[in-house]
């Protein structure tokens, strides 16, 4: 029998499949002249491509009304993908901000994918405002450093986006045992893809420089807005 997870689906029409194939391909040249080759001028031309490559296939391919949410989501990781590879240090941290918004949008899909509260009505229809009002929190923070001349602390940052993605990853492995529906199976494919990614290139920068790590991670990465837009197209059904 055919895997599900695998299994093409015929909805795909020419040209979603179109955009598909521009994702693989723009990944991998990018990831080429980045990861390996170390050329950022030509990466640059090829990284302002992903993204896009799968906001059009969901595009194409989506029958949900309500799509505005999830292309926003898309346009956030596209300006934080392509924000971070640029070298001021205040460039980078706004590139933080935005991957805190997109780890908050899933963690708020995850939750609700995960039917936490659903014998608590408040809980269930007012998650997204506790998330909402989190990102504000930290924007305020932003602001109040530099009217106030606070120094702002980037730690409570980066920490709030590595708590959030740990409780995305352990709700993905909670919602694909106890669902085992294929959109959760392809969340924690996402997510997992993410981790190991990141966990590859600290591994070469930070402990030992080997081009073995590099490739595993190149791997990992290719395939995680696949799996991403996978995730929210099954979510839809």
């Amino acid at each position: 029998m055919e895997n599900p997870l695998f299994k093409i689906d015929k909805s795909i029409d020419a040209k979603a499949s179109a955009a598909l194939y521009v994702y693989f391909i723009a990944y991998l040249c990018y990831l080429f002249f980045f990861r390996i080759y170390d050329d950022l001028d030509i990466a640059l031309i090829f990284k302002p491509i992903i993204v896009p490559s799968i906001a059009f296939a969901y595009f194409f391919i989506t029958k949900s009304p309500k799509i505005y949410l999830n292309l926003g989501l898309f346009l956030v990781i596209f300006l934080a993908d392509n924000l971070i590879l640029l070298e001021e240090r205040d460039i980078k941290v706004f590139s933080t901000y935005l991957y805190l918004i997109a780890i908050a949008i899933l963690f708020s899909y995850v939750v609700t994918d995960s039917k936490l509260f659903k014998r608590n009505q408040f809980l269930q229809n007012n998650f997204k405002y506790f998330i909402i009002s989190y990102l504000v929190l930290v924007i305020l923070y932003k602001v109040a450093s530099m009217t106030l001349n606070v120094e702002f602390k980037e730690f409570f940052v980066v920490i709030g986006y590595i708590v959030m993605f740990l409780m995305v990853l352990i709700l993905s492995i909670y919602n694909a045992l106890r669902f085992k529906s294929i959109a959760s199976r392809f969340l924690l494919l996402t997510i997992l893809c993410l981790f190991f990614s990141d966990v590859f290139i600290a591994l070469n920068k930070y402990y030992s420089k080997n081009d073995l790590f590099i490739y595993i991670s190149c791997i990992f990465e290719i395939p995680t807005y696949y799996f991403l837009l996978k995730y929210l197209l099954h979510r839809e059904k």
